[in-house]
């Protein structure tokens, strides 16, 4: 007697979600009754290549373009993609990613493996007007072009890493219609087409920026923020930005003298906070665990030619 089959259906959807997609496909094998479940039931789709094989690429291909339109199910709950390039068409994976949008997609992440000269233009629009959305990454040279009517009203959580940008202000026409976002990553990669980072977003509760190449601007203005980490190596010193953020718990800034003079009055708030200063003799790190830096105590915090001077606080200082 086959007493799997036999549960609700609300349970086999659970154990069909914790099984990788394969695995989830392969239970079509079972029997009749089994030949499509997955296809209406399965809620988390992934599919990603771990090696450069072109057959198995193919392979791949041929089963998204076949079966991905047939999935029905009411809401995906997430969609991986990984891949290398050249085996996969932009066409092709723009179409998937339509696919997926259109069945109520609450998570996307894509993974595109190649070089920086091989970027690619793989989002469809309508992705920057899905409404279900909750959770964007992306991995990569991918091309990010946000069209002008753009509207993520439930987006949270936001990840970036090595993005190509199809103008200098794209990356902030998509944050700035990010209503509710909570959680921001990005990462550039050297070279890169953008020279002004801004992030204006009230709703804003952690941020991570990891600079690969030099910047014109930083602007940061998130009153909400709780947890901070920036990093800026360039020797270039960017025009600086930064407004008070009264929230903040928790920050980790790693970048040279000026910019931390400038940032130092904006975090007086945190709870932990960790500095970086890289020179070409030494790298200092101060923990600060134990006591917040209050802004209303006189000279709590100071600032001299020669570096930073803390009174009162606990730190340690690790010189290599």
């Amino acid at each position: 007697m086959d007493r799997i089959s036999e549960l609700p259906n609300d349970l086999l959807v659970k154990i069909l979600s914790f099984l990788p997609t394969k695995v989830a496909v392969s239970t079509s094998i079972l029997s009749k009754q089994w030949d499509f479940r997955w296809m209406w039931w399965l809620p988390k789709l992934e599919y990603t290549i771990s090696c450069y094989s072109k057959s198995e690429c193919e392979r791949l291909k041929c089963f998204l373009d076949r079966n991905l339109p047939l999935h029905r199910a009411q809401v995906i709950e997430s969609f991986r993609l990984g891949f290398y390039y050249p085996h996969f068409e932009p066409g092709d994976i723009r179409l998937w990613v339509l696919t997926v949008v259109s069945r109520c997609v609450r998570g996307v992440e894509i993974s595109y493996y190649s070089d920086y000269k091989n970027k690619q233009d793989i989002l469809p629009s309508n992705l920057y007007t899905c409404k279900t959305l909750v959770t964007l990454k992306l991995y990569g040279p991918i091309l990010v072009d946000v069209p002008r009517m753009v509207c993520l009203p439930s987006l949270k959580t936001l990840r970036l890493e090595e993005m190509v940008y199809s103008s200098e202000d794209s990356l902030q026409r998509l944050l700035s219609n990010c209503p509710v976002l909570k959680d921001l990553y990005v990462k550039r990669r050297a070279c890169d087409n953008v020279r002004r980072f801004i992030v204006i977003v009230p709703s804003l509760k952690r941020l991570t920026f990891l600079e690969g190449d030099y910047l014109d601007e930083i602007v940061v203005k998130t009153p909400s923020l709780k947890y901070l980490k920036l990093e800026y190596f360039n020797s270039k010193i960017p025009h600086c930005l930064i407004e008070n953020m009264p929230k903040l718990r928790e920050a980790y800034v790693d970048f040279n003298f000026p910019i931390l003079e400038r940032l130092i009055g904006s975090i007086t708030s945190v709870k932990r906070l960790t500095l970086c200063q890289v020179d070409n003799r030494s790298e200092v790190i101060i923990f600060l665990n134990s006591m917040a830096l209050n802004s209303s105590t006189e000279s709590s915090v100071s600032v001299r030619g020669d570096g930073l001077v803390f009174k009162d606080v606990l730190f340690r200082r690790i010189s290599f």
